[in-house]
């Protein structure tokens, strides 16, 4: 027969133990359920900013004004097999320009160095061979300066069907951008 204190010893390891096992079940379970990846970040520019897009290299995007007067958050990594399947991230290219059926892009593009791919300062492809424009997040006016949204990459615009960049053909923009998928390796929690 077991005494009592024993019994009330066996009966507190049992307890903790199970404890420990709803703890780890629980967490398990919150985890694969957590939140998106990805975080908000506060940067210091406004709208007022005209300078070279500014690379964030540990959130992955570069910041920088377009044509429509805000502040656009662009991925760092181009769409299409050399972006999101090989991890080749772009720069930025001050002085570069490109032939278009509109003029002379540039001058500055986002340059893809592995595919070839280059993207005005809109984020639109200018050369071939990407299908879409730059993926972004999405940007807000914060108190002090533009808060940029890493926890949902938004696609860039679609070329047309059948249309190429060098067509002078533009994208459509699309009134609700589809979520895309990150490859960064630095997408933080």
């Amino acid at each position: 027969m077991i005494s009592s204190r024993v019994g009330a010893a066996l009966a507190i390891v049992i307890s903790i133990v199970a404890l420990a096992v709803a703890v780890v079940a629980f967490m398990a379970n919150v985890r694969g359920n957590g939140p998106t990846v990805g975080r908000l970040v506060q940067t210091r520019l406004t709208n007022e900013y005209d300078g070279a897009p500014l690379p964030f290299i540990v959130d992955d995007f570069f910041i920088g004004r377009a044509s429509d007067g805000r502040l656009h958050a662009w991925y760092a990594y181009p769409p299409g097999f050399y972006g999101h399947t090989r991890g080749c991230k772009i720069i930025w290219d001050s002085t570069a320009t490109i032939p278009s059926a509109h003029g002379v892009a540039g001058p500055g593009l986002f340059v893809d160095p592995c595919g070839g791919a280059r993207f005005n300062r809109d984020g639109e492809v200018v050369s071939s061979p990407a299908d879409r424009g730059l993926d972004e997040f999405a940007t807000s006016a914060a108190v002090d300066g533009t808060l940029v949204d890493t926890r949902r990459l938004l696609c860039g615009s679609p070329l047309p069907s059948g249309a190429t960049p060098e067509s002078g053909t533009q994208a459509s923009p699309t009134p609700q951008p589809a979520t895309c998928e990150r490859v960064s390796p630095n997408a933080r929690n």
